[in-house]
């Protein structure tokens, strides 16, 4: 599995098309690495590239945007890969040329002046992770280009995926749920919240996976997405009748799994627990069966709503509070974001995109629930590929 120096050569061609039809002369891709995912998907997707160095404060006359990486790549001429490693492993980045820096923003600067005509719009993609300081450094140092924010350039290449990403989008989900399965099961009277993460994230690891992140939450707590600490998970012990709730996001080469799954604790649901249980359920199983090619994600997130608001909770407790500005889920591959799955969006589905369809109800105390799936687009329909169960401890 993974991703071949061809289809990186054919990303960086297909990069340099797009550019090139938006009036662009070169494009230059900015990237954060460290201990998350966030903030990595445009290096990574273009050359196969990802730093574990973590953020370090910038040192003048040492080190500047360490745990960062750059790629500059005009429409004619070599490409270049900036990095902060002096030495990497194989399989190597697919790049033309690959500069070690300690100053990552320095040999930014240098490297566009040397590599693109001045005079040039440069695309940017990846500037919510390039720091205001470094950006009006590149700016003041090269007053004869314009860059320009096209962070949607790069989502626009990721949009439709190939079919080695598809194959890798798979093995991400069945991981996924072997790992939501492992923390479901653990999820007994006396475990606390960091024993069941501790085993999903193990079983990810173990794997060769990368953890993402995790929001976990039980009992009086259940309505909340996670502890507001470092740890995303609390020492709380679970109780019998304690409705506990997962969203877990890991990867498999960089890709993402990104669903959760809900239950009660150590007996079965009351009645109204079952129905907070099956409102978010029911709701976006509906919107996955249109997630079809052809239809738009508008009439996707409208049957969702549809669904939820003849759900029996509904009925009883009117529609719950809107979570994520009132979408019903995102792209996903290497990032998740635009397009959102929300009733206004007139976005056409194509074949081979995939997306993370979802709802949270947040129900203070009665509990919490959220349920989620990853679905690609198939000519033959949507097909699941965190094929969970839907019910846990029932």
């Amino acid at each position: 599995m993974g991703i071949e120096r061809t289809e990186y050569d054919a990303r960086q061609a297909a990069a340099r098309k797009l550019a090139s039809e938006r009036g662009f002369s070169a494009l230059v891709a900015w990237s954060r690495g460290g201990s998350t995912q966030d903030h990595y998907a445009d290096v990574y997707y273009l050359t196969g590239f990802y730093t574990h160095q973590p953020f370090i404060p910038d040192e003048p006359g040492r080190w500047r945007a360490h745990g960062h990486t750059a790629l500059v790549l005009p429409l004619d001429g070599p490409g270049t890969l900036l990095v902060d490693m002096t030495e990497l492993q194989d399989p190597k980045p697919a790049a033309d040329r690959i500069r070690y820096a300690e100053d990552l923003v320095e040999s930014l600067i240098g490297t566009v002046a040397e590599t693109v005509p001045p005079g040039s719009d440069v695309a940017l993609l990846g500037g919510e992770a390039l720091a205001w300081r470094w950006g009006r450094e590149l700016v003041a140092c090269l007053p004869e280009y314009r860059f320009v924010e096209a962070d949607d350039l790069g989502a626009d290449l990721r949009l439709v995926k190939s079919k080695t990403e598809l194959d890798v989008l798979r093995a991400a989900g069945e991981l996924g749920v072997r790992a939501v399965d492992a923390a479901m099961k653990a999820a007994v009277p006396g475990a606390t919240e960091a024993e069941v993460a501790a085993a999903a994230i193990a079983e990810i690891v173990r794997a060769g996976g990368a953890l993402y992140g995790l929001g976990l939450s039980s009992g009086p707590w259940a309505h909340t997405f996670s502890p507001s600490t470092p740890a995303a998970y609390s020492r709380r012990r679970l109780k019998a009748g304690d409705m506990i709730r997962l969203d877990l996001y890991g990867s498999i080469d960089g890709y993402l799994f990104d669903f959760g799954r809900s239950r009660v604790v150590g007996r079965s649901p009351t009645q109204e627990q079952q129905e907070i249980l099956d409102a978010v359920r029911d709701s976006v199983r509906a919107g996955t069966e249109l997630l079809r090619p052809g239809e738009t994600l508008g009439a996707v997130a409208q049957c969702c709503e549809e669904v939820l608001s003849c759900s029996t909770y509904a009925r009883r407790h009117g529609l719950p509070r809107t979570m994520m500005g009132g979408t019903w889920g995102h792209s996903l591959g290497l990032d998740w974001g635009a397009p959102w799955i929300e009733s206004s969006s007139s976005t056409v589905i194509l074949s081979g995109m995939c997306f993370a369809i979802e709802r949270r109800i947040e129900a203070p105390g009665l509990g919490g629930a959220n349920y989620e799936n990853n679905v690609i687009v198939t000519d033959a329909g949507p097909e699941i590929i965190t094929p969970a169960p839907d019910r846990y401890g029932e």
